[in-house]
């Protein structure tokens, strides 16, 4: 658990500089991805938490490949849009490795629809969809490692939303991209030893220039643990 807490301060402390605009946003999720690459390199190298694997191998090591989809809540501010903005729906999917009873690292890619916006600008109106695009590194940290495993997530990684917004005039709003971090936790279940039953919750807290952006997803998926 020490080694998963200097970690995660290490989150922090790659991602800080990501802040100004797409570049720095990209550099920082290669630095989280870099950082939890050479932990779990370490850790299975090295044989650290050999003596904590159970006899039921619901956490022993291997890869993992699985597929989701849930709710998306927006959480935009009035910079971005007021409150007539919709909720909306994510479809994801992604993989990793469990390199550790207590914890795995991975790598997602979320995509999020459905945020219909409108809203008064000076004389005119605004309106459309706004989509938005994840993809982050992650680390997961299991409180139990039995059949039943409750877990909590941290990660960071690239935040791009793509707007067809466009005013009644023909003016369209630019695209963003920056760092995001990813806060969560959920619960996964194994159906059998090599099928998981996934449900969780995140917030996402862009950085940057897409920081009026915030949203939460609840939702669910599957796995297939190797």
């Amino acid at each position: 658990m020490k080694r998963i807490a200097i970690v995660l301060f290490a989150f922090s402390f790659v991602a800080y500089p990501a802040r100004a605009d797409g570049i720095k946003g990209l550099a920082g999720a290669l630095g989280v991805g870099s950082i939890s690459s050479i932990l779990c390199t370490l850790t299975s190298a090295f044989g650290w938490g050999d003596e904590d694997l159970s006899s039921e191998g619901f956490d022993r090591r291997g890869f993992f490949i699985g597929v989701g989809g849930g709710f998306a809540g927006e959480n935009f501010s009035d910079s971005e849009a007021t409150a007539t903005a919709d909720d909306g729906w994510s479809v994801k999917g992604g993989g990793g490795y469990r390199c550790h009873p207590r914890y795995s690292v991975g790598a997602s890619f979320e995509y999020f629809a459905g945020f219909d916006t409108q809203w008064p600008v000076v004389s005119d109106i605004y309106d459309g969809d706004i989509e938005i695009y994840v993809g982050t590194f992650d680390i997961k940290g299991y409180l139990l490692t039995g059949r039943y495993q409750p877990y909590l997530l941290l990660g960071g990684g690239v935040f791009a939303a793509r707007s067809g917004v466009t005013a009644y005039l023909g003016s369209q709003f630019p695209d963003y991209t920056d760092f995001v971090f990813r806060f969560g936790g959920g619960f996964d279940a194994y159906a059998t030893d090599h099928v998981v039953v996934n449900i969780g919750a995140s917030y996402l807290l862009p950085l940057g220039v897409v920081s009026g952006l915030e949203l939460f997803r609840v939702g669910g998926g599957i796995e297939y643990r190797f």
